[in-house]
């Protein structure tokens, strides 16, 4: 008797795909499947049981209870038959039927009589195998029963194949999100600092021309428009890489105790003069207690309330006052300005959204402090939100735990007299031409002189060439290599055998560059800075030469 090869299903380009899909082919064996042949056996009283998956040259056995081979060859494989139509497959006699009575499973020393396999069928209805009971001696009595509970079988396999698979996705899934987070991270440290510079240098350069148009009151007016421009940027941008920051959870908080007086009084004096300039009363209330929280995180909560609610109000006051509530302080911020709807009130908190601004004025704001003070919040877990009424006014409140002792809160730093740097001379170390060239200029606007280097190496080799030794040091945060602003400041004192005063910049928001300038005694700046802020930071390093003070984010 002729013995011909199995035919191939319709579909078969695609019924393969879907079954490398799985990625089970060549794997090693899973107790769980296992399990179902030996279960199948023992049901039946069949000496094999198989999980038979059919690809383009064999059948591999995910499972082989009985046998002790892992895979034939497809022209032999019973299950090739059986993957032709979704129904059980069942052969009393081997020997009886035209299709397996010449084949070498049958006539040689395996010695297969009777065989059935129910289809193992992929939710898209490709016939991907068998699950499969064979025995040595023909049945005639494998009836409709029989038949159901081999389905039944069939249908656990498929159930462990696909939880299988889903696994493995939800891993791959895992494995991309982590490298497009990484990915992001990355993307959002190199824009942090490279989208500053270029705003930071115009910052300078503007500053220094500042200087030089005291007396043209034509060239001041055009100046100030510049600076207008420069400034909305300058916010847009630090908005968006805020945003993107905290979507990124690239920020780490650092929660500690510290007096909320500290951090409101430092705003009240950076927004008092902008209050006084829209004929605004600006106020504090009974802001005396110490809060559990991240000092800089929550310093930008408030900065961004504050600038919301000197943006909406165009007469009466601005109020900032805190409520105790048991183990929770409340801090409030309230304002006299149009109010919001109640249907707008969770709105305001999304990216760009903007009450009464539908052609984008800048001069009304970007949209984005809110989402700011919102997902500053939440990264904090302290709870916003807000209250208010139309014509009247609005509320904002963020609520944090009170701290248990009062911490010792450090003397406020003296108000920047005149300007104090005449006759100084400063060390910059910046690897960034424009940059370098900006800061350098400015500081001699100030009547520094200004020693520019792209490098720590570069610095030593100033110092050992006998140019004057510097009264501070200016450096970037990044600088080629792997060398930081740190190890280069850290490098100059070293050579000098001397604690020299130190402002580290950086257009990098990570927390860690915080402490970390705190440990090294540098007074930190994050891009982009203005020039008063720079002048601000230096006088700080130089009033406190064997710890810098206290230290804030510029702008």
């Amino acid at each position: 008797m002729a013995y011909f090869e199995p035919p191939w299903p319709l579909n078969e380009p695609a019924r393969l795909g879907r079954l490398k899909r799985y990625a089970v082919l060549d794997t090693p064996a899973e107790e769980v499947f296992d399990r179902i042949t030996g279960l199948a056996a023992r049901h039946f009283g069949m000496p094999i049981a198989l999980v038979s998956l059919i690809d383009e040259t064999r059948q591999w056995f995910k499972s082989h209870y009985g046998l002790d081979v892992p895979s034939t060859g497809r022209r032999l494989a019973f299950c090739a038959y059986a993957i032709l139509e979704d129904k059980v497959m069942v052969v009393p006699d081997a020997t009886a039927d035209d299709r397996f009575a010449d084949n070498e499973l049958v006539t040689g020393p395996r010695h297969f009589r009777f065989y059935a396999g129910a289809p193992l069928i992929a939710p898209e209805g490709f016939i991907l195998g068998t699950l499969t009971v064979i025995d040595h001696r023909p049945h005639h009595d494998f009836g409709p029963d029989q038949e159901r509970d081999l389905v039944e079988f069939g249908r656990l396999v498929m159930h462990e194949l696909e939880a299988r698979h889903a696994m493995a996705e939800a891993q791959e899934a895992r494995r991309e999100a982590q490298r497009a987070n990484e990915a992001k991270t990355r993307f959002l440290a190199a824009a942090s600092h490279d989208l500053r510079q270029p705003f930071q240098a115009m910052e300078l350069l503007l500053g220094v021309l500042a200087q030089r148009l005291e007396s043209q009151h034509d060239n001041h007016a055009l100046l100030g428009r510049a600076q207008e421009a420069l400034h909305s940027g300058q916010a847009l941008l630090n908005g968006l890489l805020d945003i993107a920051t905290l979507e990124a959870g690239t920020v780490e908080p650092t929660i500690t105790d510290f007096p909320i007086r500290k951090v409101i009084d430092r705003l009240i004096r950076e927004t008092t003069e902008l209050a006084e300039q829209r004929g605004l009363k600006l106020r504090v209330m009974d802001c005396a207690q110490p809060v559990r929280s991240d000092p800089l995180l929550l310093e930008r909560i408030l900065r961004n309330l504050l600038s919301n609610a000197l943006a909406h109000t165009r007469q009466g006051s601005v109020l900032v006052g805190c409520r105790r509530r048991g183990d929770i302080l409340r801090l409030e911020v309230w304002d006299t300005g149009p109010g919001i709807p109640p249907e707008q009130q969770e709105l305001i908190f999304e990216e760009f959204y903007q009450l009464n601004n539908p052609e984008r004025n800048r001069l009304k704001g970007l949209g984005l402090g809110l989402a700011i003070v919102r997902k500053t919040a939440e990264l904090l877990g302290h709870r916003v939100g807000v209250r208010s009424e139309v014509g009247k006014g609005t509320m904002f409140f963020v609520e944090m735990p009170r701290a248990e002792s009062q911490p010792a809160s450090p003397c406020a730093p003296a108000p920047l007299d005149g300007n104090g740097l005449t006759g100084r001379t400063v060390m910059v170390i910046e690897d960034e031409d424009q940059q370098r060239g900006a800061l350098s200029m400015y500081l001699e606007s100030l009547g520094c002189r200004a020693i520019a280097t792209g490098s720590a190496d570069e610095a030593i080799a100033c110092l050992e060439e006998s140019a004057p030794s510097p009264d501070a040091v200016v450096s970037d945060f990044r600088l080629i290599g792997r060398t930081t602003g740190l190890d280069a400041i850290a490098a100059v004192r070293r050579r000098l055998g001397r604690r020299l005063p130190a402002v580290l910049v950086t257009g990098d928001t990570d927390p860690q560059r915080l402490r970390e300038a705190k440990r090294a005694g540098c007074t930190l700046l994050h891009k982009p800075f203005r020039p008063d802020d720079l002048h601000r930071a230096l006088s700080k390093a130089f009033r406190h030469p064997n710890g810098n003070g206290p230290t804030r984010k510029a702008g």
